[in-house]
């Protein structure tokens, strides 16, 4: 991806990038030294490639095929890995059936089932997920997977988790 964003540094080479993306380049301006300076660069980095009849093409799948895998996070359930990067929680899903799924594994991974937690102890959890810990809090208790005591001084996780 270094090589990439490499080529497309220069802005004479990000503009002459645009016009082959928009086939917008015509065929004797890439006889020109300084284009075909910059050409060069786009072909090796792979952002170009030259077509069997000489006309030049660029399209996104050498990005993806440049974006880096993030390795599964540990112990995360495969469909709620897009919701995760480096470690932590990009976004909390819309759906309530996938967002009940976080909110199960948030809780099961986070807090043990037989001790109380502080208000202030189940944000610090969440905090190493995810920012906006009022929310995940919220979820939590409204899904049934922590007990707020009435006063609000503690917090516990269900043990019995039915979806």
């Amino acid at each position: 991806m270094d090589q990439l964003l490499a080529a497309l540094a220069d802005p004479e080479r990000l503009k002459l990038y645009a016009r082959i993306v928009l086939q917008d380049l015509p065929p004797r301006e890439e006889d020109a030294p300084a284009v075909r300076k910059h050409l060069g660069r786009l072909l090796s980095a792979g952002l170009v490639e030259r077509r069997p009849d000489g006309s030049l093409t660029a399209g996104a799948s050498v990005f993806r095929r440049a974006r880096p895998v993030e390795p599964a996070a540990a112990g995360v359930p495969r469909r709620l890995t897009g919701f995760f990067a480096h470690g932590r929680l990009t976004s909390i899903p819309v759906r309530p059936v996938v967002r009940r799924e976080l909110l199960e594994h948030l809780t099961e991974t986070l807090f043990a089932a037989e001790r109380s937690y502080t208000e202030r102890e189940v944000n610090e959890a969440f905090r190493t997920v995810h920012d906006d810990t009022s929310a995940l809090r919220r979820y939590c208790v409204e899904n049934g997977l922590l007990v707020r005591e009435r006063d609000g001084s503690s917090y516990r996780r269900v043990t019995a988790v039915s979806g």
